[in-house]
């Protein structure tokens, strides 16, 4: 090595200098034994170069910043000699040790005397010296500028602590090696805790793998099973690799699958925190043992859901069990009877939602006269623009008649659940029953039906929202012409009835039987529902307006002389003790609507959508929608091409529809959740058709952030977008 002024670069002694003689700081002064070079690692100096004019005496430092740089150097010294938590000492290339502080010798046992000029393999075990460590961990320094890594090392006394070693190259200025700093901490409690709680967590492990008399493992956010100990083995009859990964409902009977049983549980746990029962459950050889479960919901430190998990206990050879079958015959089988109730209740329930969601997207399917317009449109018959204009105008009038529809059928949901929420204003009842008079006019006067209004022109006004009280009126008017035969008559009477507002709408339609008229307001009654009726329906109209008409207070009635002699429906409804002027009223959706006006929509302008949903035409829309505010969007025809790419990716907002092939869009949301902090989710945006109350909440507990039913308003869907990204 040449001999020159090498300046030290690294653990702090930038600016010091290794020549022949003692080692000294640039201010002349010599660093103290305890930080310096030991003599016998100094090399002589055989092509010494002449000091270059800026080192010369006339250009040596002045004597103020020599002393601020000698009082830097030293309180430099003080700091690393009076650390004791960190051994800090430097190598030479070879590895020898060259300074020792306070910290090396508390952690090693060795005074500097003792270890300067020692090579610091010394520190090491017998199995690190022969698998060469020491000279192992010099290179990679050298090679890549620091090493790091933790291991057993040696005291003087020949006792172990556990180490963490951080070894830094120190080159001079014209990058030639020329030494080593080294750190070392003692972890060794550290350690020790660690090596603990891996023993104490191994022996949970045994334990519970050694437990034969109960089943216990663990399950995923969706339900499959994560792990598997003996005694499910044994109880249930699977081995470990059979089970792993497939859903725990593999051990319902069909009749609680059937029912969502299975899913019902879980769900529960997650909103409790856990979920007890005793039932049938199935082994793998078929048969039936009666099982005792405890399903408890795991979740990390920030309150995610991360799996659960699930003890069962086989009960079936119990002596309370026998004592209870062999002494309480009758009250088992009534215990029995119940379940199979509870069962056969729980089925119904989920068969009627299941009925009502199917049916409200069947119910989609466009009216005749939408299909009839469009056809037109394809052909170029509609040649005037007149006629094309008159085309788009009922589309859109008959798609929002068909929206309205199917809002009907989730009414009906909402209001036997108790989940639906009136906006109670001050209405007055004349604007809500004219309006629709006016709607209901074009059907009356398509069948030559004389439709009759006679109303109280004083501004009666009622507590009331005054959507769903048109829809009321709206209901009792069309099943009025509906029923009434070509060339009759129906009239709408409104008046004040002492403090009460009475509302009629009569007919001279087809009439009630006696028989039927307590059934009348029932839902899905029909007084004939054979194939061959000649009136269609669904039998929910009335049943939604009693509903609603005794949420706002009122009272309905039916009344009618007879089959063949007409019917008469009356509402009555608490006057308003206030009664001001209304504010808004709402028209049908048959009516003519104002929503083509232009309405300013935020921009989405830098804005990266994932949408995802299985249907091409439904993606399309989304990403010509989205795109013109200005958004970038990338298309996924499934859930797990998403998840795919976000674990590459992270948009600024996800678009995601509910039912889909595979995996659908709450597991989706759900194994997205388990793997994001809390504070750091990418917000989430349900478009689904299932538009049922307990599937906008059931959306949420997934974690989605919104939920919108499809068919969609466009500035509905822009606003609600713009919302979560903050753009609102």
């Amino acid at each position: 090595m040449p001999c020159r002024e090498r300046r030290l670069l690294g653990s702090g002694l930038a600016g010091a200098t290794m020549s022949e003689g003692p080692l000294r700081f640039p201010t002349g002064s010599p660093i103290p034994t305890s930080a310096r070079l030991d003599p016998r690692h100094r090399q002589p100096c055989k092509d010494r170069k002449a000091m270059p004019p800026s080192m010369t005496p006339e250009h040596a430092p002045s004597p103020s910043s020599t002393e601020h740089l000698r009082q830097s150097e030293e309180r430099f010294r003080l700091l690393v000699d009076s650390v004791r938590d960190y051994a800090i000492f430097m190598l030479d290339p070879q590895g020898h040790v060259l300074t020792w502080n306070a910290g090396a010798e508390r952690f090693k046992g060795y005074r500097a005397a003792e270890i300067i000029g020692s090579h610091f393999s010394r520190f090491y075990t017998p199995e690190a010296m022969a698998r060469g460590l020491p000279a192992e961990e010099l290179e990679a320094a050298k090679e890549l500028g620091s090493f790091e890594d933790e291991g057993w090392r040696v005291r003087k006394d020949g006792t172990l602590f556990w180490a963490n070693v951080v070894i830094t190259a120190m080159r001079d200025e014209t990058g030639e090696l020329i030494g080593y700093a080294k750190v070392t901490r003692d972890l060794t409690q550290r350690r020790h805790h660690e090596e603990a709680l891996r023993q104490s967590e191994e022996r949970f492990r045994l334990l519970v793998e050694g437990v034969a008399d109960y089943a216990i493992f663990m399950l995923d956010v969706n339900g499959r099973i994560a792990t598997w100990n003996v005694g499910a083995q044994r109880i249930k009859g699977y081995s470990a690799d059979e089970i792993i990964g497939q859903h725990f409902s593999v051990f319902y009977p069909q009749e609680a699958k059937d029912s969502g049983w299975p899913e019902h549980e879980l769900q529960v746990a997650a909103e409790s925190g856990r979920f007890v029962d005793t039932g049938w459950r199935l082994r793998k050889d078929g048969t039936a043992f009666w099982a005792n479960v405890t399903i408890t919901a795991m979740r990390d430190a920030a309150g995610r859901l991360i799996g659960f998990a699930k003890l069962t206990r086989d009960m079936t050879q119990s002596q309370r069990v026998v004592a209870i079958e062999m002494e309480h015959q009758e009250r088992e089988q009534l215990l029995d009877s119940e379940r199979s109730a509870r069962m056969a209740a729980q089925r119904a329930i989920r068969i009627k939602d299941e009925f009502l969601a199917t049916l409200s997207h069947e119910l989609r399917t466009p009216l005749s006269a939408i299909l009839g317009w469009t056809q037109i449109l394809l052909k170029g018959h509609a040649t005037s623009e007149a006629d094309r204009r008159r085309a788009v105008e009922v589309i859109d009038r008959n798609a929002r008649a068909q929206v309205q529809l199917i809002e009907d059928l989730l009414d009906l949901s909402r209001i036997m659940s108790g989940k639906l929420r009136l906006d109670l204003q001050q209405v007055a009842m004349l604007d809500v029953v004219q309006a629709a008079v006016d709607s209901a006019a074009p059907a009356a006067a398509a069948k030559d039906i004389r439709l009759r209004s006679l109303l109280d022109p004083s501004r009666m006004m009622v507590n009331g929202d005054a959507s769903r009280l048109q829809q009321v009126v709206w209901n009792l008017l069309t099943n009025a012409i509906k029923f009434t035969p070509k060339g009759g008559q129906v009239q709408v009477l409104l008046q004040r009835v002492n403090s009460h507002i009475e509302l009629s709408v009569a007919d001279t339609g087809v009439g009630i039987p006696a028989g039927f008229i307590g059934q009348v307001f029932d839902r899905f009654s029909q007084r004939d529902s054979s194939s061959t009726r000649q009136h269609g329906g669904l039998g929910l109209g009335l049943a939604i307006c009693k509903q609603l008409v005794e949420l706002h207070g009122g009272t309905i009635r039916a009344s009618s002389p007879g089959e063949g002699q007409g019917s008469t429906f009356f509402v009555e409804l608490p006057l308003s003790i206030m009664q001001v002027e209304a504010e808004n009223e709402r028209a049908h959706p048959t009516a003519e609507s104002h929503e083509h006006e232009s309405v300013a929509m935020p921009r989405l302008d830098g804005v990266h959508a994932f949408v995802i949903d299985d249907e091409a035409d439904a993606r399309e829309l989304l990403k010509r929608v989205l795109e013109e505010q200005g958004a970038a969007v990338t298309l996924f025809d499934s859930a797990e091409g998403a998840l795919a790419a976000l674990r590459a990716s992270r948009p600024a907002v996800i678009i995601s529809d509910i039912g889909m092939p595979g995996t659908d869009g709450y597991q989706m949301m759900r194994t997205l959740r388990s793997t994001e902090a809390r504070d750091s989710r990418i917000p989430a945006l349900a478009l689904t058709a299932f538009a049922r109350a307990e599937d906008r909440k059931r959306s949420l507990v997934a974690g989605f952030q919104a939920h919108l039913a499809k068919p969609f308003d466009v500035a509905e869907l822009v606003l609600l977008v713009a919302d979560l990204v903050g753009r609102s």
